[in-house]
């Protein structure tokens, strides 16, 4: 008789469509308690080694184009502790049936000590020309215990920087974080308790419906990700530091990532330095260390892989941990890792 292990073997080398399942397909549920175990022993396997481990809340890929093998031995050469890498329904799934891609099945039978099970990334057309069986599906992948973590929808997005410089102007979402789409959205992480990530611009007009969200959603744990990314500083004149404390003391429920640019990244739209956490020599503004110091719970690592660069996984770890070495000791531990290990399990790690 073939057990549960070898079934999960079995998928992960069947080519991708046999593993996504139509809406309503069935999947095993995923054993939180020894996942737990596994990446706990992890953490610590590093750990004991000298290495500072983090946990990559962020990151997504085109699953057909997935090399596994090469993203695990890659965490393991780099001493990344786990990541939450979601997949992103493409326009070919989307006109093929697809509603939710079974990625994180696949990625646990081949690494279940590395990779956190995630949803799937919530952008058009999706999200937006299927909303309700996009979203029927996470959330009965939520509510059957099959992922620890929703993915990151996407409400408000400009095109990213790779995609200005190839002219693919197109991805410029707009979906009212207070409309219908939001409201589900929050509802589903309130319902389900799982926290979920949200790309929105960093603009004057758009905090106060998100503040009015977070107000009328206690419950839902939201991931604000890209701390301090700003595209267009003339559309921000509210964000600071001092804002974002005043968020944080407001809203239990909030939490931030720290994926964004080093000192030098340009939004090539704008030609402003985007990443708006570093001083003009290329150190860390104190007042940010200072925030994340004071809350450092409420700040997650993030490396926000893309499908069109995996191949950056080492570029892109040098400069996370050049951020988390501008961090006071203490702070860094925490931001690595114990921050997410909070929010997915409920216990402080040890």
């Amino acid at each position: 008789m073939m057990t549960r292990r070898g079934l999960l073997k079995m998928a992960g080398a069947l080519p991708l469509m046999a593993c996504l399942p139509s809406p309503g397909g069935a999947q095993d549920v995923v054993d939180f308690a020894q996942l737990k175990e596994g990446y706990a022993q992890r953490l610590k396997n590093i750990l004991a080694a000298g290495g500072l481990p983090y946990v990559d809340i962020e990151s997504s890929c085109n699953s057909t184009k997935l090399d596994i093998d090469s993203i695990a031995h890659s965490m393991d050469r780099l001493n990344i502790g786990l990541m939450a890498l979601s997949a992103d329904i493409g326009k070919g799934q989307f006109e093929h049936w697809v509603r939710f891609d079974n990625l994180s099945e696949r990625l646990l039978a081949r690494y279940p000590d590395r990779f956190i099970p995630v949803g799937n990334g919530g952008q058009a057309p999706a999200l937006t020309e299927a909303t309700d069986e996009f979203l029927d599906a996470q959330e009965a992948a939520a509510k059957a215990k099959k992922i620890m973590l929703l993915g990151e929808f996407e409400f408000r997005h400009y095109p990213s920087p790779r995609q200005v410089k190839r002219n693919e102007l197109d991805r410029d979402a707009t979906i009212p974080i207070d409309g219908p789409i939001g409201h589900r959205v929050f509802g589903i992480s309130a319902t389900t308790g799982l926290a979920f990530q949200i790309h929105y611009e960093i603009e004057d007009e758009l905090l106060a419906p998100l503040e009015n969200m977070l107000a009328q959603y206690p419950k839902a744990r939201v991931i604000w990700c890209h701390l301090a990314q700003i595209r267009y500083i003339e559309r921000a004149s509210r964000y600071t530091s001092t804002y974002v404390d005043a968020l944080l003391r407001r809203f239990p429920n909030l939490y931030f990532d720290t994926a964004f640019g080093d000192a030098n990244s340009i939004y090539p739209l704008s030609k402003q330095h985007h990443a708006r956490v570093w001083a003009g020599d290329g150190t860390l503004k104190a007042e940010w260390r200072d925030l994340i110091a004071a809350w450092p719970g409420r700040f997650l690592s993030a490396l926000d892989l893309g499908g069109d660069r995996l191949n950056r996984i080492e570029e892109y770890d040098r400069k996370h941990r050049a951020f988390l070495n501008a961090l006071p000791a203490a702070t860094q531990h925490q931001v690595a890792y114990r921050s997410a290990w909070s929010l997915l399990f409920g216990t402080e790690f040890a």
